[in-house]
C-alpha cells in the first residue's frame, strides 16, 4: 500500500485543454507564512521551498485532432476520473517544506504503483531566482493519467492442454476515489474459485489501506483481510499492520507430469506486525520489526500449531532507474538497483500460543543491482527461510536468482533470469514444479516435481506498435529456457536439463488494463517426453522477467 499524508486545497483553478487544475496554497505567500511561523533558521538557507503545488488530471483517452472523435469523447465522458484529493494524498510533500528530491521521486512511484492510473509524473518548476542564480521557491506540477478502471473480467488462459477461464466484472477507481471491487468466476489448474475483493488505499481519507476477500472453491473456501499503514518513503519512520484468515481446499502432488494425489489443508492465520525506522539517510533506511503471528494448520493428519513471537531488522537503499518496453510495453516501470537485506528471527512456545515443541523460524535475504548503464543491469538476490524443529530443519528453502536486461534500442530488449532453489526435507503439499506453466516453455504443465529446481531462460523482445488506436499495444518474442527438478536425494547434474525453444506474441492495452500485457507462448521441447506432444501452445501469462 502506499498513501501519503493529505495537502490542503485552498482553491480550485480553471479547466485547461491537459486537464484539471488545482493550486495548493498561494505560492510564495504560503511559503513567507511558513518562514515566519518556524522561524528562518526552520529552513536550510542552501534548500529551496516548495511554492504551489498544481495537480494536471489526464483522463483515459486524448481526442484526435482529425478522425473520428466521438467514441473517445463518449468514453471519457462516462468513465468517472480520478478526484484530485485521492492524487493529493499520495504526496509526502506539502507546501512551504524544502525541497527534498528522493520525496519527489518517490511520490512519483507511488502514484505509478496505484492500479488506476496508467502513469504519474512529478516535475518542478523553479522560481524566485535571484541574481546569483538560486532558486527560492519551487512550484510543483504533478501530471496523472487515467486508466479504464470499470471493465468485465473475461480471460482466458490456455497451457497445453488445460484451459484456465475466468468471467466477472471489476472497478478499481469506484466513484474516483481510488476504492476497487471485483467480482469474479474463475477455474485454475486446480479448481473453481466464485472471489469477491474490496481494496481501499486510503480508509477514511487515512493513510491505512485495506484489503478483504471472501471466496468460494470447489474444494473449499478462503477468507482474509490486510488492515496496512505500510512505509511511504525512506523518510518515514513506521509502520504498522493486522492481518487474519482462514482456508480450507485441497494440495495436489505431482509426479512426472501427473497429479498422484491430493492432501487436505485446513488452517486459520492471524498477525500484528510493527515497524519502526531506526536509521535514515540520504536514499537509505534501516528499519526494525516486530511481530506475532498465529498459525492453526491440518494437513492431512499433520497437525501444525504456531505461536510466533518474531523480531528483524532490513536495510534498504534506493537506486533507480526509470524505462519502458520491458514488461508493460509504453509504461514506465521502476526499477530498484540499490541493495537490501534483512533477517528475522521468530521463537515459537506454548507460552506465545504455539504446540508443546518449541520451535525456531529463520528467514533472511540480499538482493542487489549491477548497473552497466540505465538500460543495462544484473538484479540479483538470495533468501533463505525455514523452520527448526524437533532437533531438525524443516520446510527449509533457498533460494537464489539473477535477472538480466539489456536494453538494444527503446523498443527492443534482451531479457534473461537464473534461478535456483534448494528445499530440504520440504513439507508434503509443498513442491517445486517446471513445465509449461511455471517458467519451462515447450514442455507439459507441471511436468517435472522434486525439492531441488533450476530454471535458465532468455529472450529476445520486439515491442513493434505501441497504443494502436488508444486500445491495443503488440509486440514479439523468442526464447529459449532450459531447466529440471531434482528429488533431495539425487544429485544435481546439469546433464539432465530439459531444454525448449519458441517465439511469442505480445499484447497490451495501457489504457484498459493494469496487467501491462499478456502473451502467446508456442515452445518446442527438444528434448522428447513419452506420452506428450513436442509442441506446447500457452495463452494469457503476463510478460515479468
Amino acid at each position: 500500500m502506499t498513501c501519503g499524508r493529505p495537502v490542503p486545497v485552498e482553491r480550485e483553478g480553471k479547466i485547461s485543454s491537459v486537464g484539471k487544475r488545482w493550486s495548493v496554497g498561494t505560492g510564495a505567500v504560503a511559503a513567507l507564512i511558513t518562514l515566519a511561523a518556524h522561524g528562518a533558521g526552520a529552513q536550510d538557507p542552501e534548500r529551496a521551498v516548495i511554492g504551489v503545488i498544481e495537480v494536471v488530471a489526464n483522463e483515459v483517452f486524448e481526442e484526435p485532432v482529425g478522425g473520428v472523435t466521438a467514441q473517445y469523447r463518449v468514453a471519457n465522458k462516462v468513465h468517472v476520473r480520478t478526484r484530485d484529493r485521492v492524487v493529493l494524498r499520495e504526496l509526502l510533500f506539502d507546501t512551504g517544506d524544502a525541497v527534498d528530491q528522493e520525496l519527489i521521486e518517490q511520490t512519483e512511484r507511488n502514484l505509478r504503483k496505484l492500479p488506476f492510473l496508467r502513469d504519474a509524473r512529478v516535475e518542478t518548476i523553479p522560481v524566485d531566482e535571484d541574481l546569483d542564480g538560486h532558486v527560492d521557491r519551487v512550484d510543483i506540477r504533478v501530471t496523472t493519467w487515467d486508466r479504464w478502471s470499470l471493465s468485465p473480467r473475461i480471460g482466458v488462459k490456455q497451457v497445453q492442454d488445460r484451459t484456465n477461464w475466468e468471467i466477472g466484472a471489476s472497478e478499481t477507481n469506484l466513484f474516483g476515489l481510488g476504492k476497487a471491487v471485483s467480482v469474479s468466476h474463475r477455474t485454475t489448474l486446480d479448481r473453481t474459485i466464485d472471489q469477491v475483493v474490496y481494496e481501499d488505499p486510503q480508509v477514511a481519507g487515512s493513510t491505512i489501506g485495506l484489503i478483504a476477500s471472501l471466496a468460494n472453491l470447489s474444494d473449499g473456501d478462503e477468507q482474509f483481510f490486510l488492515l496496512d499503514r505500510g512505509y511511504l518513503s525512506l523518510q518515514d519512520t513506521w509502520a504498522v499492520g493486522v492481518a487474519g484468515g482462514s482456508f480450507s481446499r485441497t494440495d495436489p502432488l505431482f509426479e512426472d507430469g501427473v497429479e498422484t494425489g491430493r492432501l487436505r489443508h485446513r488452517g486459520q492465520w492471524g498477525a500484528l506486525e510493527i515497524g519502526r525506522a531506526v536509521r535514515r539517510g540520504a536514499g537509505y533506511a534501516i528499519r526494525l520489526h516486530g511481530a506475532y503471528r498465529v498459525r492453526e494448520e491440518r494437513v492431512g493428519s499433520d497437525r501444525r500449531d504456531f505461536g510466533i513471537v518474531e523480531i528483524g531488522l532490513r536495510s534498504i537503499s534506493h537506486r533507480f532507474v526509470r524505462l519502458t518496453h520491458v514488461n508493460q510495453f509504453e509504461r514506465t516501470e521502476d526499477f530498484n538497483l540499490g541493495a537490501e537485506s534483512y533477517g528475522s528471527v521468530g521463537v515459537s512456545a506454548p507460552a506465545f500460543g504455539g504446540s508443546e515443541t518449541q520451535v525456531v523460524f529463520l528467514g533472511g535475504g540480499h538482493a542487489r543491482g549491477i548497473r552497466f548503464r540505465d538500460d543495462h543491469f544484473l538484479l540479483g538476490r538470495v533468501g533463505f527461510r525455514g523452520r527448526h524443529e524437533d532437533g531438525e530443519w524443516r520446510n527449509a528453502l533457498t533460494d537464489v536468482g539473477v535477472r538480466y536486461l539489456r536494453k538494444h534500442t527503446l523498443r527492443n530488449a534482451l531479457v534473461g533470469k537464473v534461478e535456483y532453489r534448494h528445499g530440504h526435507n520440504l513439507d508434503p503439499e509443498v513442491q517445486l514444479l517446471l513445465g509449461a506453466a511455471t517458467g519451462l516453455r515447450g514442455y507439459p504443465v507441471r511436468q517435472f516435481a522434486g525439492n531441488r529446481s533450476l530454471l535458465l531462460s532468455i529472450e529476445e523482445r520486439w515491442f513493434f506498435a505501441d497504443d494502436v488506436g488508444q486500445l491495443l499495444s503488440l509486440g514479439a518474442a523468442a526464447f529459449i529456457d532450459s531447466g529440471f527438478v531434482w528429488s533431495e536425494s539425487e544429485e544435481v547434474d546439469l546433464a539432465d536439463l530439459k531444454t525448449g525453444v519458441g517465439v511469442s506474441l505480445l499484447i497490451g492495452s495501457n489504457r484498459l488494463s493494469s496487467r501491462g500485457g499478456v502473451r502467446l507462448d508456442l515452445g518446442y521441447g527438444l528434448s522428447p517426453i513419452s506420452g506428450s506432444a513436442r509442441w506446447v501452445f500457452a495463452a494469457g501469462s503476463d510478460l515479468k522477467f
